[in-house]
């Protein structure tokens, strides 16, 4: 079986990792399994593109992440007669659609084990390749969230989480097409925790009203 994740569609820092795994046979359980990666560069997280302007408006990282999985599984020799597992990730929607018009048999999954090890650590990479150096555990921690976007404003800034305005370089590879980028980049950190706080509330407040 063939198993497709993601690894970064939270993270400010960066563009998403989307990784394939093929197990290994059961009888040769001890000769792991082949994993290849690609990255959706953070370009396509942006909006202020000159050569496509709102690119990360208008979702083109669904086509690029789907391009970067056939090229996966290209490399894997893969064919549509293998089962395919999809993470149910919304950036792995542009796959799943392009698994269905290749003719795969694909069912959505909670990936886990070597895949989601191998897809996170091909993320810490691409981090560090971008100049952002962040330990395994603190980028998988869910308890440490907060630590780690705090890291993430603190580089982004150039140190200083309470300067004025982003470090220009270090933006040009962040997701500034996120709503909440502005908030964050230009805002003290305490000033931009509350900010976002309220942001929150509100959204919440207006799907209480659209529920009713």
């Amino acid at each position: 079986m063939i198993q497709i994740d993601d690894a970064g569609w939270g993270c400010l820092v960066g563009g998403v990792v989307i990784g394939c795994y093929r197990e290994p046979p059961e009888l040769t359980l001890n000769t792991g399994g082949e994993f290849v990666s690609g990255v959706v560069a953070p370009g396509y997280f942006q909006n202020d593109n000159a050569e496509e302007p709102n690119r990360f408006a208008r979702r083109r990282y669904l086509e690029e992440a789907a391009q970067i999985a056939a090229t996966c599984l290209a490399r894997l020799k893969a064919s549509p007669a293998e089962e395919v597992a999809v993470c149910s990730g919304h950036v792995l929607d542009g796959v799943r659609g392009w698994l269905t018009s290749q003719g795969y048999c694909w069912h959505a999954a909670r990936i886990a084990g070597v895949l989601q090890e191998e897809v996170e650590r091909a993320f810490q990479l691409h981090l560090a390749e971008l100049g952002f150096n962040v330990g395994y555990d603190l980028l998988t921690d869910h308890d440490r969230a907060g630590l780690f976007w705090w890291r993430q404003i603190q580089w982004l800034k150039g140190g200083d989480v309470n300067a004025l305005a982003p470090n220009p370089a270090r933006a040009a590879v962040c997701k500034t097409g996120w709503a909440a980028y502005p908030t964050w980049a230009y805002h003290p950190y305490s000033q931009a925790r509350a900010l976002a706080a309220h942001a929150r509330r509100r959204s919440s407040r207006g799907r209480a009203y659209s529920a009713e």
